[in-house]
Parts: structure tokens; C-alpha cells; sequence
């Protein structure tokens, strides 16, 4: 993808953006298996019926859980929600 292009998306009250950094997706499990963008969308739709309050922990601690060991990049998670 283009790292100029501009995406658009059309939100109504009740949807919810996640965005994050490749400290998430780059996460290594015991088998050396990357999380990538496909396992973090497994995850956002897994606690998506969460409280909002509560998605963005249960996002991390699952990412945590999918990770062999310390974190070797910082890793930033934002949520979203349109009112």
C-alpha cells in the first residue's frame, strides 16, 4: 500500500477503529510463528463484543498470551469508538 494514500470509511455511532504498531503483529510464538495483521484481526474480532472499556485489555492480554516471552518492540494499541 501506498504510505501517501488516504482511505475512507464511512463510520456510524457504535463502530469502533483499532489502530497499532508492528510491536503488535510482530510478536513470535514458542514456534516462531508471527502474529502479522491476520492474527490481530482474529483478535479484534474475538473481543469485539466486549464493553469498549474492556477490549483493548483483553486485546493485549491476548496478544501477551500468543507471545514466547518478553516483547522485543514497544507496542501501541489505540481503540475507537464513534459516538
Amino acid at each position: 500500500m501506498d504510505p501517501e494514500a488516504t482511505l475512507y470509511a464511512e463510520l456510524q455511532p457504535g463502530d469502533r477503529v483499532v489502530l497499532y504498531t508492528d510491536g503488535i503483529t510482530d510478536v513470535f510464538d514458542s514456534h516462531g510463528e508471527m502474529l502479522k495483521v491476520d492474527g490481530v484481526q482474529s483478535l479484534v474480532r474475538e473481543t469485539a463484543l466486549l464493553p469498549f472499556n474492556e477490549m483493548k485489555e483483553a486485546i493485549l492480554n491476548r496478544v501477551r498470551a500468543w507471545g514466547a516471552g518478553p516483547p522485543t518492540d514497544d507496542m501501541s494499541l489505540v481503540l475507537v469508538e464513534v459516538r
